[in-house]
């Protein structure tokens, strides 16, 4: 990401940070993309023991592509923020003033970078699974054109430089193993509650 669009170098005048308040921002965005990317409950996008990684170099990749992840589109401020004007956050989702399948609306998905990569997830694999019969490059086309087309360059672009992303050094199972391991285990009550007419 850092090398791909260099945090703090944007003129736009709601996009404007400094460095070290976008490589934090920066750090927030990947860390959402990788709750989504290595959700037990959602299928990648990819098979094969990097299917997640690679699924999550393709979010983004995306992101890059439609916003930059600029700062002003990340967060939903000022009028450059929305592309056409119906676009949302940093997958520039068309939602419009109305609400993704999952119920989201505009100010959801820029409240909630998480729910932003599901939905946008959700459309990506709807256009591999529309553009199925198109070689892998190019089905993200009805996801970027709005119809399944062959040398799609805006698809390849995305799918092109997700795919020069350097190989994850751990598989997903070793990932996935490791974020259980850190979960947090709940602190135990210090006390056993009153049982109910005893209290004192």
């Amino acid at each position: 990401m850092m090398t791909w669009a260099p945090p703090g170098v944007s003129r736009i005048k709601d996009a404007i940070e400094t460095p070290e308040a976008g490589r934090a921002r920066y750090h927030e965005i990947a860390s959402a993309a990788a709750k989504v990317a290595y959700d037990p409950e959602l299928k990648p996008l990819f098979g094969g023991p990097r299917g997640r990684a690679e699924t999550m170099a393709l979010i983004l990749s995306i992101a890059y592509h439609e916003s930059g992840y600029r700062r002003d589109v990340d967060l939903g401020l000022g009028k450059l923020a929305r592309g056409e004007g119906v676009d949302s956050c940093l997958l520039q989702v068309r939602v419009g003033t109305g609400k993704t399948r999952e119920g989201w609306s505009h100010e959801d998905l820029v409240g909630d970078r998480e729910k932003c990569f599901r939905a946008g997830l959700a459309l990506i694999r709807k256009s591999f699974g529309a553009c199925r019969k198109q070689e892998l490059r190019d089905r993200l086309s009805a996801y970027t054109r709005g119809r399944c087309i062959d040398n799609d360059k805006y698809s390849r672009a995305r799918i092109g430089r997700a795919m020069k992303v350097p190989r994850a050094p751990m598989t997903d199972e070793e990932v996935l193993a490791s974020m259980t391991r850190r979960a947090p285990t709940p602190p135990a009550p210090s006390s056993a509650p009153s049982a109910p007419g005893n209290d004192s």
